[in-house]
């Protein structure tokens, strides 16, 4: 078995917290959104709320809590991914959300929030635990 690398578990610690939002009513209306010199990991809307996840995967707290790696630096990134989001993609206080009918639909969005999802695998790579950091950062 190949030893998996950070990017992996990075991506399966995203795709995991997708599903987890989903379960939770959230619709996901993009992931891994780069533009104005940073990233979201997932952008995501429910009952007027859009929030941009900023997900971190660890298998142990060795090296501290996921969330210790979410720093002012990294809030300030996610910020300007943030920005530009809004510029591209929001008109007149609302945003477009994708249905799995085929529709779109223009929500009004009340308010928007940085949250942190940390995901915590066993050491069989399943999840063992998701811990979900609700406002983080408010916008």
């Amino acid at each position: 078995m190949m030893k998996k690398t950070a990017r992996n578990i990075g991506a399966e610690g995203e795709d995991i917290a997708g599903k987890y939002l989903e379960k939770r009513g959230w619709r996901l209306i993009a992931r891994n959104y780069s533009a104005g010199g940073g990233e979201i990991d997932i952008i995501g809307f429910r009952f007027g709320t859009l929030a941009y996840f900023e997900v971190k995967t660890r298998s142990n707290d060795k090296f501290g809590r996921p969330a210790d790696a979410v720093d002012r630096a990294k809030i300030s990134r996610i910020k300007k991914a943030v920005f530009a989001f809004r510029a591209a993609n929001m008109s007149g206080g609302k945003v477009p959300v994708f249905y799995p009918c085929g529709i779109t639909l223009n929500r009004r969005v009340s308010r928007q929030t940085i949250d942190i999802i940390e995901v915590y695998l066993d050491r069989f790579g399943g999840t063992e635990k998701i811990n979900h950091i609700k406002e983080a950062e408010s916008l």
